[in-house]
């Protein structure tokens, strides 16, 4: 699992469904309708494996899924 910053998990997520729905602190808090849990980011420029792969695991997205999300995100920074 590679490492992200928090705005590049955050892409994942709206990628993913997902919504910000408010923050807390340095925590952005993203939900999504039908999901069981939100998915909670530290705003933190290097997040550590750990998180994102706890992320993923909230999120309900398979190894692959997520891998072609980042893909898609990383390719969109890419471009500007």
């Amino acid at each position: 699992m590679r490492r992200l910053s928090w705005q590049e998990l955050r892409d994942v997520c709206v990628l993913a469904g997902y919504t910000s729905s408010r923050t807390k602190g340095d925590h952005l808090i993203m939900s999504k309708p039908g999901s069981a849990r939100p998915v909670v980011i530290k705003m933190d420029p290097n997040l550590g494996e750990d998180i994102v792969q706890s992320n993923k695991r909230t999120m309900g997205l398979s190894t692959a899924d997520f891998e072609a999300l980042i893909d898609q995100v990383k390719g969109k920074k890419k471009k500007k």
